[in-house]
């Protein structure tokens, strides 16, 4: 799901849904991919089956516009055989209009899997939108690709990375391997060259950003000891690095100045958040001695981090870690300056409510 304004974009693998937040209401019908006899992976009706990534908000030529990526099946035609594309839309923001469409065809290996296969919009500058296309499997095959925000050409892909971040002018993300170790690597945006490759001795890494120059690489080493580390984007170097019994971490910029990493729920709550510009880390919680447990983190926004304790909602304060709202009513899972959205108690109605921007 995505925001622009009081909009909401939801997205499936077969289709993108358009809601207006302040009356529920559904904008339009829904989008689907035109090109080809439909989405190579559907989704089967089992709760939490559906693979598909965030759409992407950006601007183009002074105007808002979201990005939605489809995997499409492309039939084959007398001795051409049929093929996997990536279907990229262009929809008008705020609104549900689509204004631009382009169809790139994927490698080789996209075709040839049995894992289902998933297409992410990571970035764009109005000129060129970066697509992350990756096995959802066992299959470790990922591709990145830079498109052309009007030709819909190709400007360079990368085969075996997947972005995940863009810092500057730097994407960053996994190298994918079905043997040890894992790498973290970035890549030059203007053409895909590779700027550096960091190796770590690890089963797997996970990559989140970190503010306009930090990223956040969590994964667990040989060893099982699971590590944390803030890396600078433009050089791979590490800025800070610990390890402990992290499980699940996740990690949320703010959209100022802090980022805010998390232990996921099935876990022991356990939060921390780090200054973007200098990599300090803030606050950690719990902190046995002030008698405070950590919440379950839904949500960070401005200086506002969103979550749950078995108190109920609450909202800290990003730079110290400190209770701003002990009864907000809602944890919003996410939130811009005009709307949260949450789920109800019973978590089976999405909330909608007004946001202090």
């Amino acid at each position: 799901m995505a925001l622009v304004g009081t909009v909401a974009y939801i997205a499936a693998t077969d289709h993108l849904l358009v809601v207006e937040t302040r009356t529920g209401q559904q904008l339009g019908a829904p989008i689907r991919p035109e090109s080809g006899s439909g989405v190579a992976y559907a989704p089967s009706g089992w709760a939490g089956d559906n693979p598909a990534e965030p759409p992407l908000p950006a601007a183009v030529d002074g105007s808002g516009r979201v990005y939605a990526a489809f995997i499409v099946d492309i039939p084959g035609s007398g001795t051409t055989p049929g093929h996997r594309s990536v279907e990229l839309v262009g929809i008008e923001a705020p609104g549900a209009r689509p204004v631009w469409r382009a169809t790139v065809p994927l490698e080789q290996w996209a075709s040839q899997t049995y894992d289902a296969v998933t297409a992410a919009p990571v970035w764009s500058d109005g000129r060129t939108v970066l697509v992350r296309v990756s096995s959802l499997g066992n299959s470790p095959d990922a591709t990145t690709y830079a498109i052309d925000a009007t030709s819909g050409k190709i400007r360079w892909k990368q085969d075996d990375f997947a972005a995940r971040v863009v810092a500057g002018d730097t994407a960053v993300g996994e190298v994918p391997s079905a043997s040890f170790p894992a790498k973290v690597s970035g890549l030059s945006l203007p053409d895909g060259g590779v700027r550096w490759t960091n190796t770590e001795s690890a089963h797997n890494v996970s990559i989140f950003p970190g503010g306009p120059s930090l990223v956040v690489a969590y994964g667990q080493t040989l060893g099982s000891q699971n590590f944390l580390s803030l890396l600078d984007a433009a050089t791979g170097t590490v800025k800070d690095s610990g390890s402990g019994s992290y499980n699940g971490i996740t990690c949320q910029y703010d959209g100022a100045s802090v980022t805010v990493c998390h232990q996921s729920s099935f876990s022991r709550p356990w939060a921390a958040a780090f200054d973007t510009t200098t990599g300090d880390w803030l606050w950690t919680l719990p902190d046995n001695d002030a008698n405070r447990v950590a919440p379950t983190i839904t949500s960070a926004w401005h200086g506002a981090v969103y979550g749950t304790t078995q108190s109920g909602p609450v909202i800290l304060d990003a730079r110290t870690g400190a209770d701003r709202a002990t009864a907000p009513g809602a944890a919003p899972f996410i939130v811009n300056g005009n709307v949260g959205l949450a789920l109800d108690p019973n978590e089976s109605d999405l909330w909608a409510f007004p946001a202090d921007g």
